[in-house]
Formats: structure tokens, sequence, C-alpha cells
């Protein structure tokens, strides 16, 4: 099996993400690092997406949004969770996750507790859920501004998980205004070739 491939500076691009968030954010952010790097010193501090945790996989990674930063498990759905703290991912049936809006809603014994759980998830090799149907169904209004913009066959060459990010995203706006200004936001993300959770969502 060939070995995974690490970004060599990813600490640095990690500590160069933090210090461009806003500082409400860079204090969540730096304390979850912090405490995420107590959980086992094979851990490996990588970048994939923007700062991501590696031990025989993917543990977990955190995103600093418009407001509130995520902290993500990538094996999620397999956590015991039994308070029911984690939030599902609409973009990913594996992916669960916290959101905190202040780095006062962090409780170090708790994210512990759930990073080496993921740890420990890793080391006996348990299996994510791999989703039968990989398609993604896209508006008519959604496809033709993209097409328009000069974006969709971009957008067609994602991964299942990133298209599907997108379009759920989209799709959430309550409001037909807010549809509209999320293609918009959306367009300007694949014109410039980034994922949805590069920087910030609305």
């Amino acid at each position: 099996m060939t070995a995974p491939k690490h970004v060599v500076d990813a600490s640095l691009k990690i500590t160069e993400y933090i210090d461009t968030l806003p500082n409400w954010s860079q204090k969540i952010c730096k304390r979850l690092r912090s405490i995420i790097l107590k959980t086992d010193p094979k851990l490996i501090e990588d970048w994939k997406w923007g700062p991501n945790y590696y031990l025989e996989g993917m543990v977990c990674g955190y995103a600093g949004f418009q407001k509130h930063v995520g902290l993500s498990f990538f094996r999620g759905a397999l956590l015991k969770d039994k308070k029911k703290l984690l939030h599902a991912n609409p973009g990913s049936i594996n992916t669960r996750g916290f959101k905190f809006k202040d780095v006062k809603e962090i409780k170090e014994d708790l994210i512990l507790e759930y990073v080496i759980e993921a740890i420990d998830l890793n080391k006996k090799g348990k299996k994510v859920i791999v989703p039968k149907d990989r398609t993604v169904e896209v508006a008519m209004d959604i496809k033709k501004e993209f097409k328009l913009a000069g974006v969709l066959s971009y957008f067609e060459t994602l991964a299942f998980s990133h298209k599907k990010e997108y379009i759920i995203w989209i799709e959430d706006a309550k409001k037909e205004e807010t549809r509209k200004s999320r293609i918009a936001k959306a367009i300007s993300k694949l014109g410039a070739k980034e994922m949805m959770h590069d920087k910030y969502k609305k």
C-alpha cells in the first residue's frame, strides 16, 4: 500500500490560515489546535482542504466560516456521540462536527474524548459508509447560471462531496434573493477554483 503524502509545511500553512481569520475565530481555532495536538504524539498536523489531522487516516479538521468555526470528524457517523452533540453534515453521509461561535463554548475534556475516539476508530480500521448513489441533482436554474458564467464544466469535475456541498448550501436558502446571492457566490468561488469551505460561506 502506498504511504499517504502529507503537506511538508502544513503547520506553517495552518498558522498562516488562522492568522487571516477574524480575532474571535482565531481564538477558537488556536484553542482547538492546542487540544487536538494533546491527544496522541503520533498525530500528524496536515493540510487537506484546510487544517487537517491525520493518524492512520484523516481524524478531524477545522475551518472558519462567517459566523462560526466548524470542527469536523471525517468518520463522525461512527462516533458513539451518546449525548447527541454532533451536527450532521448534509454534504457528507459520514462527517459530523461541532460549531463554535465563541472560544468559551469549547470544553477541553469533551473535545479530547471525541478526538481520541476518532483516532481509535482509525487504528481499528473502521470503515466509513460509502453511499451507493454518487449522483448530485442540480436544479435547472443553478445549472443555467453556472453554464452562463462558464463554471459548469469545472463544477462537473469536482468530487461528489464537493458538488453536493455546493448544491445543498444553495438549496438550503429560505428566500429567493438568498438563493440568487448564493448562486452568485458559488459562481465566484468556482471561477477561482475554491471549495465551499475555503474562507467563509454565508
